[in-house]
């Protein structure tokens, strides 16, 4: 499926560059309103190819609701092509997300197709601003934050029948505290919505809160020119850190809930609390458990093997500090055997 969406989101955007072409440098350089002026009428090809991309968001939508995958998801990756693989990634966090929220199935195929589309400004910007490995200069920023108002005059010129895609590639880069860009929208922090809330156009839209989320998890657990992907715990520390003031936190929670950071067999290592310095492995998940899971200890912080058997709870435990995991070729379960074996005699 992803590489069948890769293939037909890159479908698009060839597409679109191709029905822009002549608008491409001017709009770069003059802002949103060359795109504002183009035919809305982008051809049958168009037309098609965003057909094909609504099957992948209902193939996408099947996937994520088939409970064993949902409830079975992995580990967040370590490395991944970033390029039109990011743009799928962050539909599949964000429908995940989505369907932990209890969406109903329209919102959900909005949340998909923004969350596909939500980088095609990104066409209008300049590859070697986009992959430079150092800070950016305030001129580069500036282009690159045009990416989302260009994003949005492209996508809601597409046959698509919701306004909300567009707004979410619109949004996506809008800040709770109201320091995002491009209109310095705010958000409450939570994910319930009054009807006076839901038409005031100062307030991000909850959608693009969503896609907001999945965008931050899915970058920061990519290799990008400037650093490399970060681990799952590192991902999550930082999604907490973000939740408030640039995050919704209420969406923060709720995508951390489901992440399996830990899925069985991973070796960790606790960090704090009574077990600080033990080495185990994971041998159980608890679904709305994900970061404490069930931990058969084999090595306690001084070395020495623990007798077998000795599992710990950690939901049994939410004071007793955070876990680490730690490569495979650390200790293995061969040696932890091995030196029970020598301890026993």
């Amino acid at each position: 499926l992803r590489s069948t969406t890769v293939r037909n989101l890159d479908g698009v955007f060839e597409l679109m560059a191709q029905a822009t072409k002549g608008t491409r440098d001017a709009a770069a350089e003059e802002g949103a309103h060359v795109l504002a002026e183009m035919s809305p009428k982008l051809g049958s090809a168009v037309e098609r190819q965003i057909g094909r991309l609504e099957a992948d968001v209902e193939h996408l939508l099947d996937e994520v609701f088939d409970a064993q995958i949902f409830e079975g998801v992995a580990a967040l990756k370590s490395h991944d092509n970033y390029t039109f693989e990011h743009s799928v990634d962050v539909a599949f966090y964000g429908v995940m997300l989505g369907r932990k929220l209890a969406l109903g199935n329209e919102y959900l195929k909005d949340l998909a197709l923004g969350c596909l589309l939500h980088d095609i400004g990104k066409m209008y910007v300049d590859e070697r601003v986009l992959n430079k490995p150092g800070k950016l200069t305030a001129s580069e920023f500036r282009q690159v934050m045009r990416h989302t108002v260009l994003g949005f005059q492209l996508v809601r010129q597409m046959p698509i029948n919701s306004p909300r895609p567009a707004h979410v590639a619109l949004q996506h880069h809008e800040q709770q505290g109201g320091g995002g860009y491009p209109n310095h929208l705010t958000g409450t922090n939570l994910l319930a919505r009054t009807p006076r809330e839901r038409f005031d156009t100062s307030r991000m839209m909850l959608l693009s809160e969503l896609t907001a989320v999945a965008d931050v998890c899915s970058a920061l657990s990519s290799d990008r020119p400037h650093r490399a992907a970060l681990p799952a715990t590192e991902v999550l520390t930082v999604l907490r850190q973000m939740a408030g003031g640039h995050l919704n936190r209420q969406a923060v929670e709720a995508f951390v809930s489901m992440v399996e950071v830990f899925p069985v067999g991973v070796h960790v290592r606790f960090n704090g609390g009574k077990y600080a310095g033990s080495y185990g492995v994971v041998v159980k998940c608890t679904p709305g458990a994900a970061n404490r899971p069930v931990v058969r200890l084999l090595f306690d912080a001084q070395g020495a093997p623990v007798p077998e058997g000795v599992e710990i709870d950690l939901r049994k435990l939410p004071d007793d500090g955070e876990l680490t995991a730690v490569p495979e070729e650390g200790v293995s379960v061969e040696e932890y055997a091995h030196r029970l074996a020598i301890a026993r005699h």
